[in-house]
């Protein structure tokens, strides 16, 4: 297990290396992942945050959430079932459906667990380095869409035809995705033993279905044929965004 944040960089470059190697849509994910966690350090060594070391704890634990998920699904052991729709779905799903299921399952679960667990009774007081994160999430939206339109016809057509519209629901739903993680951590943080247990079940079930519905083709648009990207090098580029800005 990763003890800060430079060790959770570390695992991140190895499931991105490893993905770009063999070809994996899990590498989608933990690309766009490594970038955010790369300005979290940022902010970290700039005092960005209230409470530095603080944040490297609870980045630790969030991205710990995911990696053991990970972990466990690669050596055949049950992980949970958020993680396990995410994991599961098959190469065709397109790359914006494999992010929105690896973001779905990760701020949907992970965040609001971890945040309770690192915040404690005194989770409130997390609130506004979150919203920092919150900032950092979005100023990377348009580098990430930039490079899915690069790579997919059909995203770029969809980016064409809506202007900066898509780029205002992307945040939006981001924003509602991270409001509704916080209201579970503090919700989550008043639970002790087997409430939060059940809890943190009921969390899973609910992610898990969410995820399904994400994994089916798009109600009302047509069953384009799709081209399969380059993994390769879509993985490599989303794993450079950051760098650019």
């Amino acid at each position: 297990m990763a003890q800060n944040i430079d060790q959770v960089i570390e695992e991140l470059d190895v499931v991105v290396a490893w993905s770009i190697e063999h070809e994996r849509p899990a590498g989608l994910f933990a690309a766009m992942y490594r970038q955010v966690t790369l300005r979290v350090r940022e902010g970290i060594l700039n005092g960005d945050f209230d409470d530095g070391p603080r944040m490297d704890r609870f980045d630790t634990v969030f991205a710990s959430r995911y990696l053991e998920a990970l972990k466990q699904h690669g050596s055949g052991v049950r992980c949970s079932g958020a993680w396990r729709v995410a994991f599961d779905a098959p190469v065709r799903v397109r790359p914006m459906q494999h992010l929105l299921l690896g973001m779905g399952a990760h701020i949907g679960l992970d965040l609001p667990i971890a945040a309770a667990q690192v915040g404690g009774q005194d989770t409130e007081a997390l609130g506004r380095d979150f919203e920092r994160i919150n900032e950092i999430l979005f100023s990377l939206i348009d580098g990430m869409q930039d490079v899915l339109d690069a790579h997919s016809p059909w995203m770029a057509g969809l980016d064409i035809l809506g202007g900066r519209v898509d780029e205002w629901v992307a945040a939006k739903a981001l924003q509602r995705m991270r409001i509704r993680a916080w209201k579970r951590a503090v919700d989550l943080s008043r639970l002790q033993g087997g409430g939060l247990r059940a809890a943190r079940r009921m969390l899973d079930l609910q992610v898990a279905g969410t995820g399904r519905l994400i994994r089916r083709p798009i109600p009302g648009l047509p069953r384009l044929p799709m081209q399969q990207p380059n993994l390769r090098a879509l993985i490599a580029e989303l794993d450079q965004v950051a760098l650019r800005l």
